[in-house]
């Protein structure tokens, strides 16, 4: 199936449902986001400057809520493609919070480290573990580092398929930008459904 049929698939799916779509991913983004921008400097007596306590504990319960709401998001988004999502899907990653909480943390850091040595090796990186939540969507019993390895083994041979699929979206996700955000509403669920197809498709092999 190429890019073109993987999207036409999408919005077949996100026909219709919009509203619960935008629904859930605007709770999405108020938990794992918007946390982040309440960053405020304050001044020490010495002239020294620091990230205030509360803006540090906003920062850190971002980063907690991540794994598993974006564990949710995949749950709900693979679900939209047999018109059986649920707001609720977007909680049940705290079901496996450990598992969940652990995979981003896991990859938010290997993603880091490969990133000090240039900006490729980290995008690299980050197409290697795009599947693993995915991956763990579908297998319940399959643990953390597990999901990681399958996703690396998923992507062998595919990760300039896959970079080519991202940046058929560049021009979309620079709309989201120009419409000082608005744009993401419609972006973000384009690209995640688009993104399962093509998961869905790469279990087949079927992507070209």
């Amino acid at each position: 199936m190429s890019y073109d049929e993987m999207k036409l698939k999408a919005k077949e799916h996100l026909s219709g449902n919009w509203p619960v779509v935008i629904i859930t991913v605007l709770i999405f983004l108020a938990l794992t986001q918007l946390f982040t921008n309440q960053d405020r400097v304050v001044t020490l007596s010495n002239g020294e400057s620091m990230l205030s306590p509360s803006s540090a504990f906003f920062n850190l319960l971002s980063f907690i809520l991540t794994g598993p709401l974006t564990y949710g998001l995949m749950v709900f988004f693979r679900r939209l493609r047999e018109q059986t999502a649920d707001i609720k899907d977007l909680f049940v990653g705290f079901k496996r919070f450990g598992d969940t909480f652990l995979l981003n943390l896991l990859t938010t850091l290997f993603i880091a480290l490969w990133s000090l040595l240039l900006i490729v090796p980290g995008i690299i990186a980050a197409i290697r573990y795009t599947m693993a939540y995915l991956i763990m969507t579908e297998n319940p019993d399959m643990t953390t580092l597990e999901s990681i390895t399958a996703s690396k083994m998923m992507m062998e041979g595919h990760k300039m398929e896959f970079f080519s699929f991202a940046l058929s979206f560049i021009g979309w996700f620079l709309l989201g930008i120009a419409t000082f955000g608005l744009g993401f509403l419609y972006v973000i669920p384009y690209y995640n459904a688009s993104k399962v197809e093509f998961y869905e498709n790469l279990k087949r092999g079927t992507v070209y």
